[in-house]
């Protein structure tokens, strides 16, 4: 295949990667989750197809170094583009998860907080009779099985 034919595709699929990436990006800082999941099996299938493409022509050097100057320039600005949103996308990722972690861990707590439990005798021998404990009257008993 004509070295110039191998970078136009990898232009072109670099090019959808960023068009994605983009929409992704965007979805991510209007926190519409619903959008950003659309696009994970988009997503993952250009990733492989784009690593795919590079690695046949890393193996190769020859084919960049026979190719038109202006193909290889195109290739290297898709090339930065796409390296500016995927750091971008993973900062926003991060962020993302960061904070979808600590809504649920959040939640996790204030289940845990709602939850009845034995109580907390205080001095004069009585649980307490505020908060989630006072929810039900404990009773301190034993039962002596030495009959």
């Amino acid at each position: 295949m004509d070295p110039n034919n191998r970078l136009n595709d990898l232009i072109v699929i670099t090019g959808r990667l960023a068009e994605l990436l983009q929409r992704e990006n965007e979805a991510l800082r209007l926190r519409r989750t619903k959008d950003v999941h659309s696009l994970l099996d988009e997503k993952a299938t250009l990733s492989r197809v784009y690593e795919t493409r590079y690695k046949g022509i890393a193996e190769d050097p020859e084919i960049i170094a026979e190719a038109d100057i202006d193909v290889r320039e195109r290739l290297l600005a898709m090339g930065n583009e796409v390296k500016i949103l995927m750091d971008e996308n993973a900062s926003l990722l991060e962020t993302a998860i960061s904070a979808n972690r600590r809504v649920v861990e959040l939640i996790a707590e204030a289940v845990q907080d709602q939850q009845p439990s034995a109580g907390v005798y205080g001095s004069h021998g009585a649980t307490s009779r505020a908060g989630s404990n006072a929810a039900a009257r404990r009773v301190s008993f034993t039962v002596d099985q030495n009959l």
